[in-house]
């Protein structure tokens, strides 16, 4: 776990970038909430932006990355800024959806990127919002758990992590703050058609 005051930090620069948004939402995995985190805003705010980019590039407990890899979109725009930045002295492997395929399903954009993977020792895989490590799983699922030192560092994890996607993985956050959701059934928002 990071120290209170990176994490009082990091909270405190993504609100100032406006990140919280309200309305009706519905994530991934069906759940619906009034709130999200709209991490598209950070990049609206050069100065917010550099804060919350420090403390990735600094966070207590990772080891010294082989190579970078984000989740797309949100997390590997994070990393692709961490390395061209120089805060991260790491290459970076580009991942990219599965047309049609789950929205935790990945493939290496080419051939150098995948072996640029499999040669490494230590990996640190980067995410804007975290809710059940889904997304990161999907990224894991590329990699080589019982080979590799496999680490995940997001800015937010807004929910409870699932312990079937806790595998192979260890995971970091900036700030650990669950945000309410809820299920369709008890959705109250008359425009709702997930009811």
């Amino acid at each position: 776990m990071l120290s209170d005051s990176t994490q009082k930090t990091a909270r405190q620069a993504v609100l100032d970038a406006n990140v919280l948004t309200k309305g009706h939402f519905v994530f991934a995995d069906g759940s619906h909430a009034d709130i999200k985190l709209e991490m598209d805003n950070l990049w609206s705010s050069p100065k917010n932006l550099d804060i919350v980019l420090d403390l990735l590039a600094n966070a207590e407990g990772l080891p010294p990355a082989d190579v970078v890899l984000g989740v797309p979109t949100g997390g590997q725009l994070l990393a692709q800024e961490l390395v061209r930045s120089g805060r991260v002295k790491a290459p970076i492997a580009m991942l990219e959806r599965i047309p049609g395929g789950k929205k935790q399903d990945f493939r290496f954009v080419s051939k150098e990127d995948e072996q640029l993977v499999m040669q490494a020792n230590s990996i640190v895989i980067y995410e804007d919002v975290v809710t059940t490590l889904s997304s990161i799983a999907g990224v894991v699922k590329l990699l080589k758990p019982l080979k590799q030192d496999i680490h995940s560092l997001a800015i937010w994890r807004r929910g409870e992590v699932k312990s079937k996607y806790h595998q192979g993985i260890k995971d970091h956050y900036l700030v650990e703050e669950i945000l309410p959701q809820y299920v369709a059934s008890v959705c109250k928002n008359t425009k709702c058609r997930n009811k």
